[in-house]
């Protein structure tokens, strides 16, 4: 009932909602819904209340609660289970350590706050609390091994979709695993899988998204290169929303995958693919190599054309680590 009343009072955000309309609502007494309003308030949310007018929502804590999430959620029933951590040293590497104690399919771990947060290639990712979202998925898919790796391709569609639903700033993909808004990152995506030789047995996808960001948030050498959705947009978000939105997004792409593979979702990748047509450089196996991208084909291999040829290779690992802006 709790969740219900904030829900109540979201929706006139600013706006006082008498305790009769609130009541009658939830079906209480003023006096159950005063209860409420307490209840909420020692959670952290800022409640003003005038005799006569009500109660409206002045401030609330940007913390991700489990019944709120769910509660927002279109799919819930895709999601088997939910941890909400307040700070662990990498959500990836928990999900990872669930997996191998038998965690099932749709395992949702998020935390408020990263120690050592992971990317691609082991770099760091910046993980502050309070500000972003840091998320992991626990799959156990019925696919090949070798097809995997175009899970991560399927997560970036679905962040974007979700980064675009929450802001309605057009959200653009790298391959295979960034999220830009306008020319700077806002996302990155790391994909893990363990398998035997003809089996996955699981794959863990993480997610990295800034939200309420500022610039003074980033480190100095990320800051004319990174972004939030904050940034973009001028304003700040509730994180569960935007975590709702993925994780719906992401419920329906995995859908469409399983039933049509890449081919399915090869329209929404090739819509936000920004780099079709520009010169970059390609970094495979430790050697950087410059040339064209050309885009991306419909089983998600990059497709690549090297400085002064006319031959398109398929390229399917390796990290465009530069291009022309």
């Amino acid at each position: 009932m709790g969740d219900l009343l904030r829900r109540i009072l979201e929706e006139h955000q600013g706006q006082f909602v008498s305790g009769r309309e609130i009541g009658s609502r939830l079906g209480m007494s003023r006096a159950a819904v005063w209860k409420r309003v307490q209840s909420l308030r020692r959670r952290g949310f800022g409640i003003e209340g005038a005799r006569g007018a009500g109660y409206r929502l002045i401030a609330s804590p940007d913390v991700i609660e489990e019944a709120d999430l769910i509660s927002r959620l279109a799919r819930p029933s895709f999601w088997k289970s939910i941890l909400l951590l307040p700070v662990t040293d990498s959500t990836n590497r928990r999900a990872a350590e669930l997996a191998e104690k038998g965690a099932p399919h749709g395992t949702v771990v998020c935390a408020d706050a990263q120690t050592a947060g992971r990317g691609r290639f082991g770099r760091r990712w910046e993980s502050p609390p309070g500000l972003n979202l840091y998320v992991s998925l626990l799959l156990r898919p019925p696919m090949e091994p070798l097809l995997a790796p175009q899970l991560t391709l399927v997560t970036a569609i679905a962040l974007a979709k979700a980064a675009e639903s929450a802001s309605g700033i057009p959200a653009d993909l790298k391959w295979p695993n960034d999220l830009y808004l306008g020319d700077r990152k806002a996302a990155g995506i790391l994909a893990e899988m363990s398998a035997d030789q003809d089996r996955l047995r699981h794959v863990v996808i993480g997610a990295g998204l800034n939200v309420n960001a500022d610039l003074a948030d980033f480190p100095e050498e990320l800051r004319k290169t990174a972004t939030s959705l904050r940034l973009q947009a001028g304003r700040s978000f509730r994180r569960v929303e935007v975590l709702a939105f993925f994780l719906d997004a992401f419920a329906e792409c995995f859908d469409e995958f399983l039933s049509g593979g890449f081919a399915a979702l090869y329209p929404e990748w090739k819509r936000r693919s920004f780099l079709d047509g520009r010169r970059v450089v390609f970094r495979y196996r430790d050697k950087d190599i410059e040339g064209t991208v050309m885009g991306v084909d419909e089983n998600g291999a990059l497709l690549f054309r090297r400085l002064g040829s006319q031959h398109t290779e398929r390229l399917h690992s390796g990290e465009i680590i530069s291009f022309a802006r």
